[in-house]
């Protein structure tokens, strides 16, 4: 059937100049605005959520004695947020004037590498995030009187007051979290963003089975 839906869609989809389904590609126009404006949406939310736990936590680290831990951790997310700014500048230099296909191919590849370079920093942000979110603990076990003399009555070498295994194997997490960091961040993202990435990933193969 010369006229069918699927040669309907497919003249529509790949001649946007000729009116065979205008309407079809508008559609792909209005989903490609629609899914790359909410994914926009939510890194902005996702960057005042950040700023907003992050002073919370330097208020809960200087109540716990740790204020210096809690303005190193402050720093850190800050600088995971002015990241993320910077590269929502870098969003915006995606060509616009493409069509819906190239539009959305192009902010694809954008998002692949932006997601591949944080992962490369974010893997010394994991461990030393880690490391930071000790102190408290550190703290409590050094200035507690009970705790802090059964510590040093146990027989163990201390290092501030702390086992020293206990420093090793925080040491060995924080490795373990440098050689995974990029694999934790990608699940982290996944946690936040998989949904919109599907739909994104599933609209281009709907694209290009149009049109090849």
């Amino acid at each position: 059937m010369e006229r069918s839906i699927e040669t309907i869609w497919k003249k529509g989809f790949l001649d946007s100049d000729k009116l065979v389904a205008p309407k079809l590609n508008d559609l792909y126009n209005q989903k490609s605005i629609t899914i790359i404006e909410k994914l926009k949406r939510m890194m902005k939310v996702n960057v005042y959520i950040i700023l907003i736990f992050a002073f919370l936590n330097l208020g809960l680290y200087t109540a716990l004695g740790t204020p210096f831990a809690g303005l190193f951790i402050l720093l850190l997310l800050i600088g995971v947020c002015w990241r993320s700014i910077k590269q929502d500048k870098t969003m915006k230099k995606v060509d616009t004037s493409l069509n819906s296909y190239e539009y959305l191919k192009a902010f694809d590849s954008w998002l692949k590498l932006a997601i591949s370079n944080n992962a490369k920093v974010m893997r010394f942000f994991y461990p030393l995030l880690f490391l930071a979110a000790l102190m408290p603990i550190v703290h409590t076990l050094k200035d507690g009187a009970v705790t802090n003399k059964a510590i040093q009555d146990s027989g163990f070498q201390l290092i501030y007051g702390i086992p020293t295994f206990a420093w090793v194997i925080a040491l060995m997490i924080a490795i373990l979290m440098y050689v995974f960091g990029g694999k934790i961040y990608r699940w982290d993202v996944n946690i936040v963003y998989g949904r919109i990435f599907k739909k994104i990933e599933m609209m281009l193969a709907d694209m290009e089975e149009l049109r090849s």
